[in-house]
């Protein structure tokens, strides 16, 4: 594997120029550097993985060219919320997912969960060179509380069970924490308390017996999800109504009694919660949060894709407008025909409600930020229609919708991604002694959003793909899924 990457990493170099890559320069290129600076032209010289230079002039002698006429270049992207194990066919995050994340400009994921023994060793593996993809993050398996032993599960039903998750996580290496909404609020607190002492950050959902106020009081770093498409995933947006404390004692009531009652009956409480949210919802409540999380240093990964695209939004949201070629034959037709038999059942009010549940949390994201609220670009993939890097830049499109400007969605997922991380003196934007993580485009993303989908080539780090190499990677997970 090493030497087959070794050759498409050649090959690309030479497909561009000829010429030995070991210094690299874009050439008249324009430059959107992410931090929100209006776009300049310039020349970007990266040397061994860094930008050495940005200027205005000739390029260095003996470096390996790319003409960036009438072209764009943004700092890598970053998925902030994928999950690379937790599906049982093994070889889908080597031979489709990773590929799919690279090919559309994802130079590093935060993976959000799995067993512990497969996301390190993607971790090693990319890193290395070993895989072509992406940079990894990984918490390792989530903390959660009490239930059946899983190895995607660290289970923490009491403040002792907590700590010493903690401490063998952190021993693994993992890069931070992730804690999951059955977590009783004094095991979070003592997750909270060892991860700091172990120099680790914390992200996750907001336990249902906590509030989000208490979350964000907490030290948690990240507050993942905003939409109530699953109910236990909700929570930020019953906090944005004005019957907060109700809704929340609803969930509670359904949580609890989800074991003795019938299917049919929890899912009518659970439509009727999601129905109220949107009914009662109070932008001036939401921006109050905000502002809290501001306050607080608390990041919003609200993974907007991923909950437009668990329940179909009308009768043609059948998954047919997506790519799904590259999902494998026998994953995708059982995707395809629970779609079909879903919408079939579903009524007309059914399909309303999604919409404007929908509209809801885009909104909702939209208000949180106006309140000061900083937002990182997340998607859950991979998921049935949420397929890795195609879903990331229809996060993109979604936080525009939300209000942000172009320049604002790319930033969720470069800069503040970076800063999110601790990493921001690093990377995230194109600065000389930054990480040379680079996407080039052949159109403006900051007039249109979806522009960051025409992609050129992609540098990560001292790797380059042009468009010959990224079209070879994707002709891969083609072939993998039509097996």
């Amino acid at each position: 594997m090493r030497a087959l990457l070794l050759a498409t990493i050649l090959s690309s170099v030479a497909i561009f120029s000829g010429q030995d890559a070991s210094t690299l320069t874009i050439a008249n290129v324009t430059i959107i550097d992410g931090t929100g600076a209006p776009a300049r032209l310039g020349t970007v010289v990266v040397r061994s993985g860094e930008i050495a230079e940005i200027r205005g002039g000739e390029s260095p002698t003996g470096a390996t060219v790319v003409d960036g006429t009438g072209r764009f270049i943004i700092p890598g992207l970053w998925d902030m919320h994928v999950h690379l194990a937790t599906r049982p066919e093994r070889m889908l995050a080597e031979k489709m997912m990773l590929p799919l994340l690279l090919a559309h400009g994802v130079v590093g994921v935060r993976d959000m969960g799995g067993p512990p023994e497969r996301v390190l060793d993607l971790r090693t593996k990319t890193a290395s060179g070993a895989l072509a993809g992406p940079r990894i993050l990984t918490p390792g398996p989530f903390i959660d509380g009490a239930g059946d032993a899983d190895p995607m599960f660290r289970r923490a039903p009491d403040v002792t069970a907590a700590r010493s998750a903690v401490q063998e996580l952190a021993a693994r290496g993992v890069d931070f924490l992730k804690a999951q909404a059955a977590l009783q609020p004094d095991a979070h607190r003592a997750v909270v308390e060892a991860a700091k002492a172990a120099g680790l950050s914390l992200a996750g959902h907001i336990p249902v017996g906590m509030s989000v106020e208490d979350v964000i009081a907490s030290g948690q770093r990240t507050i993942e999800h905003i939409s109530p498409a699953l109910v236990g995933d909700g929570l930020l947006l019953f906090a944005c109504s004005s019957k907060a404390p109700e809704l929340l004692a609803e969930l509670r009531a359904i949580e609890g009694g989800r074991a003795a009652a019938p299917a049919a009956e929890i899912a009518r409480r659970e439509a009727a919660l999601r129905q109220r949210a949107v009914d009662t919802y109070d932008p001036a409540r939401a921006r109050a949060l905000g502002r809290s999380m501001r306050d607080r240093d608390v990041w919003i990964v609200p993974t907007l894709i991923w909950s437009a695209s668990l329940r179909p939004l009308n009768r043609r949201d059948d998954g047919s407008g997506l790519p799904m070629e590259y999902v494998p034959a026998a994953l995708r037709t059982r995707f395809m025909e629970r779609r079909r038999q879903f919408v079939e059942r579903q009524t007309d009010e059914a399909l309303m409600a999604a919409q404007a549940l929908a509209a809801a949390a885009v909104r909702a994201v939209g208000d949180l930020r106006a309140g000061g609220a900083k937002v990182l670009a997340g998607t859950d993939s991979f998921d049935a229609f949420v397929l890795p890097g195609f879903s990331l830049h229809q996060e993109l499109r979604l936080l525009v919708d939300a209000g942000f400007s172009p320049s604002d969605a790319l930033q969720a997922a470069t800069r503040h991604a970076a800063a999110a991380r601790g990493a921001a003196d690093r990377e995230g934007t194109i600065a000389v002694g930054k990480r040379a993580d680079l996407v080039l485009l052949d159109a403006d993303p900051t007039a249109n959003i979806t522009n960051v989908a025409r992609i050129r080539a992609v540098i990560a780090g001292v790797r380059l793909f042009d468009r010959d190499a990224l079209d070879q990677l994707l002709a891969g997970v083609r072939t993998f899924a039509a097996q």
